[in-house]
């Protein structure tokens, strides 16, 4: 249907989340204001109109297609997707834990050892699925091989998807971080290549176990310079909490073979603390995964206006933890969520992480469309149209699964 210029569709129910606003807390459960027997007009790949069948006037030609008793709310926003790695799908250990895991992902890094087209080609059926889920906007971590910024930024484009690069850094060579180009080694060619890729981009860390205090802060300092949020994998698992506290365990052995110096010490700190320490966290970080945090750990997140994204469907096939979602809620945490990636999880479908914690932990319908949506748009700092069905928007439309609706 979206191959037409201007075409429109009908539902039984629209969900706009015209007036909708980031929600936290008891704000999540508030009802959505749906439109009844509704019509969306799209043209050229934005929002023209959306009301009553009555109200809306369609152009003489205009394709309608009535997908029948469903309920549709905006495009999703997966605020945390790693696209680069989709070539991996099935082939990394689950079950186990997180270390196993990484030890079995490690060797299949595409550090050279991995044919471009074969990347290429995995970008883009992972591009066709997003688009064809009803995604609207994603929160790409980028960095792992040359030209895949580039090519992830294009194919995004060609199926329509608004895309924010997150341009990992890790390791502790200081060296790689200069002061008149701290972009990391494997997207700094696509930036010279194509300058337009940086006003979408940023600097993020990949971890505080994996890389340098020195890096991380100067990273989050570029993006509190430019005006960009931080992302950051924080709290994700046991023995990032072992590591970082005691200097010791398995995730511990893996790193000191290959990246950590030799004179690396343990912070002795949990994971928010340390990132407290560093002032990596405030209203423009987005810290990812947080299966490890405690109570009192959320309410001081939400107290610096730190932002959420959870993947809890890759959490439970490694095995790393289930985060009490409603605990998180009540300390008004802002929340949105993400899939991680195809090395840990069977699709990129962020609906589908809605589903899960609805089926496994009960959280509303209501809340979890504001998870997928305006939450989102905030924590990825997207402005008023993405997350939103209003004249403006992107022509960007989901389909709300059976399980979700109210």
């Amino acid at each position: 249907m979206q191959e037409h210029e201007t075409f429109a569709v009908k539902a039984r129910t629209i969900l706009p989340l015209a007036d909708e606003r980031p929600a936290r807390g008891s704000q999540l459960f508030a009802r959505l204001k749906g439109i009844d027997n509704a019509v969306l007009l799209i043209h050229a790949g934005k929002v023209v109109a959306l009301g009553k069948a009555r109200d809306v006037s369609l152009p003489n030609d205009c394709p309608l297609t009535d997908l029948g008793p469903v309920c549709v709310i905006p495009g999703t926003i997966n605020a945390h997707c790693h696209l680069d790695l989709s070539y991996l799908e099935s082939k990394t250990c689950w079950g186990q834990g997180f270390t196993p895991w990484l030890q079995s992902l490690i060797p299949l890094l595409p550090r050279g050892q991995v044919e471009q087209k074969t990347l290429e080609d995995a970008v883009r059926r992972a591009c066709q699925g997003l688009a064809d889920c009803g995604t609207a906007h994603l929160g790409n971590i980028a960095g792992s091989a040359d030209h895949l910024l580039a090519l992830t930024d294009q194919q995004a484009e060609k199926e329509g998807l608004g895309i924010s690069h997150f341009c990992e850094c890790f390791g502790f060579t200081e060296s790689e971080m200069a002061a008149d180009n701290p972009w990391p080694p494997f997207v700094r060619r696509d930036l010279q290549e194509q300058p337009n890729l940086a006003t979408h981009s940023a600097l993020a860390g990949h971890a505080l176990y994996s890389t340098s205090a020195h890096k991380l802060v100067q990273a989050k300092k570029f993006c509190r310079k430019h005006s960009r949020i931080f992302s950051i994998h924080l709290a994700e698992s046991p023995e990032e909490t072992e590591m970082l506290t005691q200097g010791r365990g398995r995730l511990f052995e893996i790193f000191r073979q290959s990246v950590l110096p030799t004179n690396w010490l343990a912070p002795g700190k949990r994971p928010l603390a340390y990132a407290c320490a560093l002032d990596l966290m405030d209203a423009e970080t987005l810290a990812v995964h947080g299966v490890q945090l405690d109570r009192q750990e959320a309410q001081v997140m939400a107290a610096l206006g730190a932002s959420l994204c959870l993947c809890p469907r890759s959490n439970h096939h490694l095995n790393v933890g289930a985060i009490e979602v409603k605990t998180l809620i009540a300390e008004n945490l802002l929340l949105c969520l993400g899939t991680d990636g195809l090395t840990s999880n069977t699709d990129l479908d962020v609906c589908q992480e809605a589903v899960f914690l609805h089926e496994q932990q009960g959280i509303p319908g209501e809340a979890l469309i504001r998870m997928l949506t305006v939450n989102a748009a905030r924590a990825l700092k997207l402005g008023k149209y993405v997350g939103r069905l209003v004249p403006g928007s992107p022509g960007r439309f989901c389909i709300l699964p059976q399980s979700l609706r109210f």
